[in-house]
Order: structure tokens, then C-alpha cells, then sequence
């Protein structure tokens, strides 16, 4: 299981068509974001669909959006994606989704280390002279940040090779050309491989084919005999009660009223009494 996506066991939304909805908890929001770029990405290269929710904003109000706060309404949630497809195509994608976000982002970390080498050369002492620990830290983050967002942006396109660094800049403004660098270094991601054991896995999480599937579907299939049996003693509790009923009125008529007039209102009583028979 990766670490940087939540992936739920996925259901069967219409026949043959399965949905999951993928969470990427990532305490950073960019970063978070960046995730659900690259499972955006890779949908197409997989032949799934997939949609942004639309989170609702708790402190919207009219008042609030038109006179008070400028609340809005709500935004698309970063946070989470919906993948919608075939079994066999979202278990493939789910796969390769895990793989991929690894690597990406072994290849931001590999970025770093770039970034540690260089500002321990002697090319990188002009640019640190007004830098402190600190500001190097937060150089150090933003740059992975910007790195990952370099090779988010260039999945799936083709990619240039390494190019020349200027070293009259500073590394943290090049992080382009570090990220084409370890791209080229490492041969790039593979955004369509997937092992068939994990496919194969993930199918038996969304299609019940295994021991603990088919006990989930027997006890699915014993509470819908259950239900059709209550609801079939319910109506023939009902239709018992009818004929109690259809009885104690026929009794009632032949008392009130001669045998003649009787026998002709009660076949209009009798129609009505088909109405409640049970389906054969």
C-alpha cells in the first residue's frame, strides 16, 4: 500500500462497472494536490474516468457570500478523486496509480539530494552568502516542492533531455532542469505497467471470487430469502385477516337482508377480494 494515496475496496456502481473514491492525505495542501494531479493523469493512460467532487463550503451562506465574509459556495476538493471503469481497468489503475506515486516521488527525493551536493560545492558558496540554516530549509522544501510539480506536469509527455545547468543561478531556481536530470538519469516512470499479481489481487477485492467473497454472497443471499419470506408471511397474515373480514361481512349481509338482494351485492365483495390474493 502506498503512502501517499488512500485507496477504499471498490464497488460495483452498474453491472460490470466499478467506482472508488481515492483520498490523498498528504499533510501538505500542494503537495496533496500534486497526487491527485498525477491520478488525474494517469486515468487516460489506463482508460478509466475520473472526477473532482465538489466540496461544500459549511460557512457559506447568502448572507455570508453577498454582505459578510465573501464566503463561497464550495470548490473542487484536491483531496479526493472519483475512478470510475471496468473491473479489470480500475484494478490495473489502481495498481500502477500506487507504483507511480512512488516513484515520482523517489525521483523528487533523489532531486533533493542534488540540491544537498550542490550547496556543499564550491559553485553554490556565491549564492549561500546571505542564506542562513533556516532559509535553507525552506529553500530545500520549496525546491522539492517545485521539482515534483515539474515532473507531475510532464507525465505522459515527451521528455526533453538533460540540459546544461546555469550555474549563474542558484540550484533552487533550476529546479526544471534537475528534474529533466534525474528523469533522464533513471530511465522516467512507466505509467502503464502493472503486475498481473496485483491486478489480480485488487480483483478479488472488487469482485467476490474468492472464499471471503463467496461468504459475503451467501450472506447477502440468505438475507434477501429472509426478507422474501417475512414479506410473504406478511401478506398472507393480510390476506388471512381479508378473509376474516370478507367472512364476517357476508355473515352481516345474509343477516340484514334477504338471500335474493344478498347474493346479488356479494359478488361485487368477492371482486374486491382478488385484489388482496397472494401472486401465484
Amino acid at each position: 500500500m502506498s503512502a501517499h494515496v488512500e485507496i477504499p475496496r471498490p464497488y460495483e456502481s452498474a453491472p460490470g462497472r466499478f467506482t472508488v473514491d481515492l483520498a490523498f492525505p498528504a499533510q501538505s495542501k500542494r503537495r496533496a494536490q500534486q497526487h491527485h494531479d498525477v491520478a488525474w493523469s494517469l486515468a487516460d493512460v489506463h482508460g478509466v474516468e475520473a472526477s473532482t467532487p465538489y466540496k461544500v463550503n459549511p460557512r457559506w451562506s447568502v448572507y455570508e457570500e453577498n454582505w459578510g465574509n465573501k464566503e463561497r459556495h464550495g470548490w473542487l476538493d484536491m483531496r479526493r478523486l472519483t475512478v470510475q471503469g471496468g473491473a479489470q481497468a480500475v484494478a490495473r489503475y489502481l495498481v500502477a496509480l500506487e507504483r507511480v506515486l512512488d516513484e515520482v516521488e523517489a525521483l523528487a527525493t533523489r532531486a533533493v539530494r542534488v540540491f544537498g551536493a550542490w550547496k556543499r560545492s564550491v559553485a553554490a558558496e556565491p549564492h549561500l552568502e546571505y542564506e542562513d540554516a533556516s532559509t535553507m530549509r525552506t529553500r530545500a522544501r520549496e525546491f522539492r516542492a517545485d521539482v515534483l510539480h515539474a515532473l507531475v506536469q510532464g507525465l505522459g509527455a515527451p521528455r526533453r533531455g538533460a540540459a546544461e545547468r546555469d550555474s549563474s543561478r542558484p540550484l533552487w531556481e533550476r529546479y526544471g532542469a534537475v528534474a529533466d536530470k534525474v528523469w533522464a538519469e533513471t530511465g522516467g516512470v512507466d505509467l502503464e505497467r502493472a503486475e498481473e499479481k496485483a491486478v489480480t489481487a485488487q480483483m478479488l477485492r472488487m469482485v467476490p471470487d474468492s472464499e471471503a467473497g463467496r461468504a459475503v454472497v451467501a450472506e447477502a443471499e440468505h438475507l434477501v430469502v429472509a426478507e422474501a419470506v417475512r414479506v410473504e408471511r406478511e401478506t398472507r397474515v393480510g390476506f388471512e385477516a381479508w378473509q376474516e373480514v370478507e367472512r364476517l361481512a357476508r355473515d352481516e349481509q345474509m343477516e340484514l337482508f334477504p338471500p335474493g338482494v344478498a347474493a346479488a351485492v356479494w359478488p361485487e365483495v368477492s371482486a374486491d377480494r382478488r385484489l388482496y390474493a397472494p401472486a401465484a
